[in-house]
């Protein structure tokens, strides 16, 4: 019987993966060209797609990544894209962020489809040449193009011996002169692929264009050519030689991580009994554990580990009491009863934003004043939350003040000879392939520039892991966009990534000798409270103060199980509120159920085009 139930649940599974499948599949067949370049710097270009639909789409889509205009698209049966659109059927458009919807119902058929466009702001002027840099695909196109051919013709009238041309990116294609003009042609153009086409020809050609740069750049523009093809036969020896030597850099990276590690100071080398442990911790303020737990910082639910810390101190009580908002629940309430010699500034900022209330047995304050109603608005709740977050920040800042808080850490000084030496080795092998990969003129100096302007920071603030985390970030997005996915570029970035790695992972200060056994203990207390394996003792002023600590280093429910289960504590409520119902006290005080909320701000980012093409084309 079981074999059959799951046969069957195998079958439906089968048909329903079948039935969600999209068995629908079109290629591009043929994709022709034309691109005339107009006497003020624009280009008119009529694009023939001949497109083979195997199952229903709805239309054809054309990325077009540049300044274009008065896209069109018609159907038509002829195989030239210079043919009239007189008597064409025009189609359907529709423009979302560079990308054109064309819409026309096809159903296993083949047909071509003609689109006419505008592109401006791709060519620039200079006195002698005009200098044209586009590609019409690059590796944003998801679809492999068949027998794709692109024309670009000059304005009428120029000699073709001042034309030069260059192709970009692409080894697969063929760039030619052509008919009054240059051809570029692929028999197979991959998705993912990028064809970049450099067109320079006599600017006087272009008489109704004014210049981008009066000054003479046909030589400048041969010569950086041809540094580009010399580039170009020699990158993949120029990568073998460096090679080995970042494979050299990732060992010593590697092995001198590890030694760090073993001899950083910031590890506890002393007495591990767990006994001596529990008790150091027990000893400690609530607060002062909160904050060397969460690594000298206090989390938003710290001001739970502030009132334990009042309790214990006897400056304030705590009891259960009905709830004021809710019919039938419950709630904990802190009445303030400590005088003002035994506080400083910290508790009396407490007492002053939480301790609002007021009755016969002194100034109190209801836990649930905190928490989330389901009636509230959410202006309410916004109002609560900036209420909260404009007191929390200002006491928090206040208890970091105290003279315990202080001097905590010590300097990492061999930090600087970690960070220091992988910061010049990083930028040194960034600027060698800057030397060596085949880059533009501008990037050959505008990199090592970006490269250099954030190297001084780096050095300069080299123990401050947010100015490392940036510098990283930047040399890795760079080296990725710019340089060839040679096997040694690949082995800088994860050269990089394992940089910003080790510099973020090793501290560069130490906690000094006390404070690290202290945050042992914590380590080892709140693996015992999660592993429901720490001590609770027939003294039930013992048991709730270890509850309370147990809340403090998140680990209140399993504490609160384990005190559940020990029936002797089930102890008088107005003594030991936290006992009577420990499960129901590590829920109440728990991060969750405070409500504390942040306001989300959306950052709205714009769209920019380029002036030197790319895109892709499909259906849908």
């Amino acid at each position: 019987m079981k074999k059959i139930v799951t046969c069957l649940i195998l079958f439906i599974l089968i048909l329903t993966l079948s039935a969600c499948s999209d068995d629908r599949s079109f290629s591009i067949d043929e994709v022709t060209i034309d691109a005339q370049i107009q006497e003020d710097g624009s280009i008119s270009v009529r694009e023939l797609f001949t497109y083979t639909f195997n199952g229903s789409y709805e239309g054809m889509t054309r990325a077009i990544e540049s300044d274009e205009k008065n896209f069109e698209a018609y159907l038509t049966e002829d195989k030239d894209p210079s043919v009239s659109t007189e008597n064409l059927t025009s189609l359907e458009t529709e423009e979302d962020d560079n990308t054109y919807k064309i819409f026309s119902d096809s159903t296993d058929e083949t047909k071509s489809v003609l689109y006419r466009y505008k592109i401006e702001g791709s060519i620039k002027k200079y006195t002698d040449v005009a200098d044209l840099k586009y590609a019409f695909f690059d590796d944003s196109n998801e679809t492999d193009l068949n027998n794709l051919t692109i024309n670009i013709h000059p304005p009428e009238g120029t000699n073709e011996e001042n034309q030069h041309f260059f192709l970009h990116k692409d080894e697969t294609g063929n760039l030619t002169s052509g008919d009054n003009g240059i051809q570029y042609h692929n028999s197979h153009f991959e998705a993912g692929s990028n064809s970049q086409i450099r067109f320079v020809f006599p600017s006087n050609q272009l008489n109704n264009m004014e210049l981008t740069s009066d000054k003479r750049m046909n030589d400048t523009i041969l010569s950086e050519e041809q540094e580009l093809a010399e580039r170009s036969e020699n990158l993949e020896a120029n990568m073998a030689n460096i090679t080995p030597i970042v494979l050299i850099l990732l060992g010593i990276l590697a092995s001198g991580s590890v030694i760090i590690f073993i001899v950083h100071p910031n590890r506890y080398r002393g007495s591990k009994d767990i006994d001596s442990l529990h008790g150091l911790v027990e000893d400690t303020d609530p607060l002062f554990v909160k904050y060397l737990k969460e690594d000298a910082h206090l989390p938003d639910d710290s001001f739970i580990a502030g009132l334990f810390s009042l309790k214990q101190r006897g400056i304030i009580t705590l009891e259960k009491v009905p709830s004021m908002l809710n019919k039938d629940s419950e709630t904990y309430r802190f009445t303030w009863c400590g005088r003002e010699s035994e506080t400083d500034h910290a508790d009396q900022f407490l007492r002053n934003w939480l301790f609002r209330e007021k009755d016969e047995k002194g100034a109190y304050f209801l836990l649930e004043s905190l928490t989330a109603q389901e009636d509230e608005t959410d202006e309410a709740k916004k109002e609560k939350a900036d209420d909260f977050r404009t007191h929390f920040d200002e006491w928090t800042d206040k208890v970091k003040e105290r003279d315990n808080y202080q001097q905590l850490k010590k300097p990492f000084k061999k930090f600087s000879f970690v960070s220091i030496p992988l910061l010049i080795v990083s930028s040194g092998l960034f600027y060698y392939f800057t030397t060596i990969d085949t880059i533009g003129s501008t990037a050959q100096w505008l990199l090592p520039l970006i490269a250099g302007i954030i190297t001084v920071p780096g050095l300069l603030f080299h123990r401050n892991k947010w100015v490392l985390s940036g510098y990283y970030f930047i040399l890795l997005l760079m080296s990725a966009v710019s340089f060839t996915f040679e096997p040694a570029v690949i082995m800088t970035l994860i050269f990089y990534g394992l940089s910003i790695i080790t510099l973020l992972v090793i501290p560069e200060y130490y906690w000094k000798k006390d404070i690290r056994r202290l945050k042992y203990g914590i380590t080892q207390t709140r693996a015992s409270f999660k592993d429901k394996n720490y001590p609770i003792g027939s003294d039930p002023a013992a048991a709730e103060r270890r509850l309370a600590y147990a809340i403090v280093l998140g680990a209140g429910e399993e504490y609160g199980e384990q005190c559940n289960t020990s029936g002797p504590l089930s102890t008088a409520e107005m003594y030991y509120p936290l006992l009577h119902n420990p499960v129901y006290a590590t829920t109440s005080f728990s991060a969750a159920n405070a409500a504390l909320y942040t306001a989300v701000t959306q950052v709205n980012t714009s769209n920019t085009t380029a002036a030197t093409g790319g895109g892709g084309a499909g259906a849908f």
